[in-house]
């Protein structure tokens, strides 16, 4: 499978979580911040009960949701770095790893919304 065929299902995985999301909770979620603050709430609500196969799935899809949501507020593509992991890289060889924020968010109970907030304070210098 091609890069750009992957991309397209992260892509794919990210409207699916909007489609479930907001028929299962009666909310129009989009790629806003607003979107970002209200998942992160919706995760707070519902951590405990969450198993670590439920934070995998949760990982994967929501990972792509809040990839996309950085696209479409600051720009940049779907790329892999060298280990594999999909990350969004912007000009400057800036990156960000929305997999791993998701991560951070799932298990350390980091602020999601300050995350998405600092996004542009946050992106590493990209290592080849």
């Amino acid at each position: 499978m091609n890069t750009v065929a992957a991309s397209s299902e992260l892509r794919e995985d990210a409207e699916l979580v909007i489609e479930v999301l907001s028929e299962k909770e009666d909310i129009a979620l989009d790629y806003t911040a607003d979107s970002i603050s209200w998942l992160d709430a919706y995760i707070d609500e519902h951590r405990a009960k969450l198993n670590d196969g439920d934070k995998s799935v949760l990982r994967e899809k929501l990972g792509a949701f809040l990839g996309e949501s950085i696209r479409h507020n600051f720009g940049g593509r779907w790329v892999k770095d060298s280990d594999g992991d999909w990350m969004i890289v912007f000009e400057g060889e800036r990156q960000a790893s929305p997999f791993d924020i998701i991560s951070e968010h799932l298990d350390h109970h980091a602020s999601l919304t300050q995350a998405f907030e600092h996004l542009p304070d946050l992106m590493v210098q990209r290592h080849n």
